[in-house]
């Protein structure tokens, strides 16, 4: 491919050189005649930008995109492709640094931190190849910008040294109070994800007044005292914290158009309510929940109201008030149902499902876990459509980025235009830039569709796995059916309860590619548990795991392995005359973990014999699918996941041998 590439450049160099020496034999009055044609229809070109800037102030297009960037993002980008593009055309550096601000801004808006921070960088780089002494105050709020964007994308990718170098830069700059204090907060809240509460409160502490005057801004004021509620409860100070707190409840209560005090007291009050649950100070954290529900019931915030009752039902049961933790969790799905919020709806009812279970009612339980199961699906649709829609956003990005270098090789073509024939070995130079611009563009081309090759995969290794997830399901309702039949209510029940646990776990952990090897083996043991209730007298299992694996820190394919079990105990071991015995196996090879599943059945061969044709079809499919899934896992993480079975020696029985390489997270577990 490369040396098609390299022969197509050098074709359209010879063209390109021929056409140069032959249009400078035009008569003048032809040659622009043509330009201006070419100008015409060449919307994109630097000649249109060219033209454009005459009579378009970028700065006015920038305005309007900063205004749209919330509301309509792609309508915002739209007008930062030609306030970018009328930059470069005039040599408007300032603006053309604010174009790459505004992206970084719209990326925060959709959580591309990586490439958001990109875009701050870029502007960064700007500002600092073109300072200009003239433009002091303006490059000072630019400055301020592009560090408080620097600062912040590095805190949310957890750079925090990074983010406070970024941070301490800005407040360097000559800055007027308000400005100095939202960038301390900045300060103060990076150090408080880093848990260094002291310097934390510091440099709060240390904010000097101005002319003995209080903070001029309201909703400054209140996040000042909100980031020190939250850093006092952390500090184990609880009657400062809950001061500060009723402190900014006072001036909300005043002033409850203040959105972004709003936002930034429910997130300081989520930070005292870990606080005090973590200290079982369970009726000071129901205290602080009854007086945001209060606050919020006033101002119709239905989803905050929601949350903090589903919170107060898990904490009412953590005090073992179980018929209270019902009514709050009860009243907070009825108000769930009157929201468009299927996240909430979800959690509200995984909660209420739980509590169902716990007391016993596990007909009720089922239903809450079905409309849980059915938000979660809402849920589901509303991201992909999210991610529809970012995608779209990031390939507008491409296209600026596109702009960006045809306007730039614009501006090289319209000098060489401008050359005299004595100078066309300057032209043939600029024409092999272009070719190698091409040449560059062609693989980020190809890389773009690679990850767009990646994408679809991920979309179908998703797919597979909603299709083994309610196999897995119906094959344990069976059980509940056996156990009915049989009359045994007792066992029916047992066995519902933990169906019910089982089914929880598996629409907790099934949106994952991967999870924690000890949540597989809590899913897998769970699994085995409810067969040997209908099985007891057909089999036992053991589960052995080797003492040096470090189950927390090892992530597994989800559902990756039951189907094996299952497989085992429904082909193999029911049909056995005699007891027999599973044993799963795991323990770690060099850098693969190994499972083993082995059981001494009835053995493949007579397995197969006593299949119905229904069966065969059924067991071919799922172990097709599972054959599938491993095939995408190895594609898109580039790893060697095998599979393989073979009888047991001398038999009769299986053994099943999965090699799964390490795959280790670094996340904080629950």
């Amino acid at each position: 491919m490369i040396r098609h590439t390299l022969t197509l450049s050098l074709i359209a160099f010879f063209c390109i050189s021929s056409a140069v020496a032959q249009d400078s034999k035009k008569a003048p009055s032809q040659k622009a005649a043509e330009k201006d044609e070419k100008v015409l229809e060449d919307r994109g070109s630097y000649k249109t930008f060219k033209k454009l800037s005459r009579r378009t102030n970028p700065a006015d297009l920038l305005e309007e995109a900063a205004s749209l960037k919330d509301s309509n993002p792609g309508e915002a980008l739209t007008k930062v492709r030609e306030a970018l593009g009328l930059s470069l055309a005039s040599g408007d550096v300032l603006n053309e640094a604010r174009s790459h601000m505004l992206i970084g801004e719209i990326n925060e808006g959709i959580q591309e931190w990586k490439l958001s921070r990109e875009n701050y960088l870029q502007a960064h780089q700007i500002l600092n190849a073109h300072k200009n002494p003239k433009d002091v105050p303006t490059t000072t709020m630019d400055y301020q910008r592009t560090l408080r964007g620097l600062g912040n994308t590095s805190l949310k990718l957890g750079d925090f040294n990074v983010a406070l170098q970024y941070f301490q830069q800005a407040l360097d700059l000559r800055l007027d109070r308000n400005q100095r204090i939202d960038r301390t907060l900045d300060l103060s809240e990076t150090y408080y994800q880093m848990s260094n509460y002291t310097e934390a409160l510091r440099v709060l502490d240390n904010l000097p007044p101005q002319g003995g005057k209080a903070i001029s801004s309201n909703t400054l004021d209140m996040r000042v005292q909100n980031q020190k509620a939250k850093i006092y409860a952390r500090l184990n100070d609880i009657p400062q914290t809950k001061n500060l707190y009723d402190n900014s409840l006072a001036q909300l209560r005043v002033n409850k158009n203040d959105a972004e005090g709003v936002k930034s007291l429910q997130e300081t009050k989520e930070e005292i309510a870990d606080v005090l649950r973590g200290q079982n100070l369970y009726d000071d954290e129901i205290e602080l929940r009854n007086k945001s529900i209060e606050f919020n019931l006033e101002s119709r915030n239905l989803d905050e109201v929601t949350n903090d009752k589903v919170e107060i039902s898990k904490t009412l049961v953590a005090k073992g008030e179980d018929a209270a933790a019902l009514r709050e969790i009860e009243e907070a799905a009825r108000i769930a149902d009157t929201l468009a919020n299927p996240k909430a709806q979800a959690k509200a009812y995984l909660t209420l499902a739980d509590i169902y279970e716990k007391n016993g009612r596990t007909t009720q339980a089922l239903g809450a876990y079905r409309k849980y199961s059915d938000a979660v699906t809402r849920s589901q649709r509303i991201q992909e459509e999210r991610q529809i829609t970012n995608s779209s956003l990031l390939g507008q990005q491409r296209d600026i980025e596109e702009l960006s270098k045809n306007v730039s090789v614009g501006k090289r073509e319209e000098t060489i235009e401008q050359a005299t024939v004595s100078r066309q070995k300057l032209v043939i130079y600029g024409l092999l830039v272009i070719l190698l611009i091409t040449t560059i563009t062609s693989y980020y081309i190809y890389k773009n569709a690679q990850a767009s090759k990646v994408a679809n995969q991920l979309l179908a290794l998703k797919s597979l796995r909603s299709q083994m997830n309610p196999h897995f399901i119906f094959n344990a309702l069976n059980s509940v059916n056996h156990f009915i039949a049989e009359q045994d209510e007792r066992t029916a029940n047992k066995f519902l309860s933990e169906f019910s646990q089982l089914m929880r776990l598996v629409l907790e952990n099934s949106q994952e590619d991967f999870i924690p090897l000890f949540k597989e083996q809590e899913i897998l043991a769970l699994y085995l548990k409810l067969e040997h209730y209908r099985f007891r007298d057909k089999f036992d299992y053991r589960i052995d795991i080797d003492e040096s694996i470090n189950a927390e820190a090892i992530e597994v394919p989800p559902m990756l392995i039951q189907p094996y079990i299952e497989n085992a105990v429904w082909h193999g071991l029911r049909y056995k005359e005699e007891r027999g015995m599973l044993t799963l196996r795991f323990y770690q090879q060099d850098t693969t973990l190994m499972v083993e599943i082995s059981d001494n059945g009835i053995g493949r061969k007579r397995s197969a014999a006593l299949k119905t044709s229904n069966q065969k079809k059924h067991n071919s499919t799922g172990l097709k699918n599972i054959q599938e899934r491993l095939d995408i896992i190895n594609k898109v993480y580039k790893a060697d996941y095998r599979v393989t079975i073979e009888d047991l020696q001398p038999g009769p029985g299986t053994l099943v041998h999965l090699a799964l390489p390490l795959h280790k997270t670094d996340r904080i577990l629950p």
